[in-house]
């Protein structure tokens, strides 16, 4: 079955970049990276594995492309793949959902897309993390950081480097009638100003608002300042759950925050950041209260360190270690150790 899987795989690669699709502005693309991680309790990992272990940190394929249909109409579309047949525990299922979408984009109007889309609250974060993607990320402070199918995104054209963003779930496909979430708006809302690439300027600026996406009520503040060599970021957040099914929803409410600072020495990039986060609705949190159930009265009130580095062989190819520590106030158990090196390919 597995070997089917493979040569159904290598055929329909073969015909995504045949040279008639590669003429018109498509493009097959990818990323390998994979860390060996040590964990002390497992709390921070990927997984939720502790030891030391080998982490896939979202190594994926995919084809993107667009094409001309008018003067000012263009469609696009995304078909991403994570690949994660590096995991043991993933032999049987090698492949999973990222981002696959199709869409209509006008200069004058803006792009609406529809499918599996990372929703404008998740995007307006930029590069201001900067361990994402790694064990040390925010989200494991905060929520806000997942993709969802069955959606829409609407994204205007920019005015003067601002933009406006739009995100909705069809509520229908994720909850039944009898389910209270469906009440809630299941929107978010962002605006950004300039691009977090800094190609129009040296600052980014982000503030975006969530209602039900991801089962909770959220506000996030986001800011990066470019200096030379040297970047610094913040992400600031209040969040709320919204979740009845989950243990102490009503109490799970708070603020979080990370700051970050990055510094250029040519080929050599060194990172540290610090966070923390007492609203209980974190990546964290979610496994102490699904470890503990109502047993966990108190919400974790929790705090973060990293330091870091990156060494950039070429364009391409990277090397890259994190270190760092998540302390719970109120629950020993969970506190981790993160230690990671690992390799990333792009093509």
């Amino acid at each position: 079955m597995m070997m089917k899987q493979f040569k159904l795989t290598l055929v329909a690669a073969s015909l995504l970049v045949s040279p008639q699709l590669l003429a018109a502005d498509h493009n097959f693309y990818g990323r390998i990276d994979y860390s060996v991680t040590n964990s002390d309790s497992g709390s921070a990992t990927h997984t939720g594995k502790s030891g030391t272990i080998l982490e896939n940190n979202f190594t994926r394929i995919g084809i993107k492309g667009k094409e001309a249909l008018t003067q000012d109409w263009s469609i696009f579309y995304k078909m991403e793949f994570g690949v994660n047949g590096a995991s043991q525990d993933k032999g049987s299922k090698p492949f999973s959902a990222r981002p696959t979408f199709i869409g209509l984009k006008s200069e004058t109007l803006g792009a609406l897309a529809v499918g599996r889309i990372d929703p404008v609250f998740k995007m307006a974060k930029g590069f201001a993390d900067a361990f994402d993607n790694y064990s040390l990320k925010h989200d494991r402070l905060m929520p806000g950081d997942k993709r969802h199918g069955d959606s829409f995104e609407y994204k205007s054209p920019k005015w003067n480097k601002l933009q406006l963003g739009v995100s909705y779930l069809m509520e229908d496909s994720y909850y039944g009638d009898s389910d209270t979430r469906k009440e809630n708006g299941n929107y978010q809302v962002a605006v950004t100003y300039s691009d977090k690439f800094f190609r129009s300027g040296n600052i980014y600026l982000g503030a975006a608002y969530s209602d039900g996406i991801e089962d909770i009520k959220a506000a996030r503040l986001v800011g990066h300042v470019k200096f030379d060599r040297l970047k610094l970021g913040t992400l600031v957040q209040h969040t709320e759950l919204l979740n009845p099914n989950k243990a102490n929803f009503e109490a799970r409410e708070g603020e979080g925050f990370i700051f970050s600072a990055t510094y250029q020495l040519d080929k050599l990039i060194l990172k540290a950041q610090y966070g923390q986060d007492n609203s209980g609705t974190g990546k964290i949190a979610g496994r102490i209260y699904d470890a503990m159930g109502e047993a966990a009265l108190e919400v974790p009130e929790i705090s973060q360190w990293a330091v870091g580095a990156e060494y950039h062989f070429s364009k391409s190819a990277r090397i890259h270690t994190e270190i760092g520590q998540f302390d719970v106030k109120q629950y020993d158990d969970f506190d981790d150790t993160i230690i990671s090196l690992g390799m990333r390919y792009d093509f």
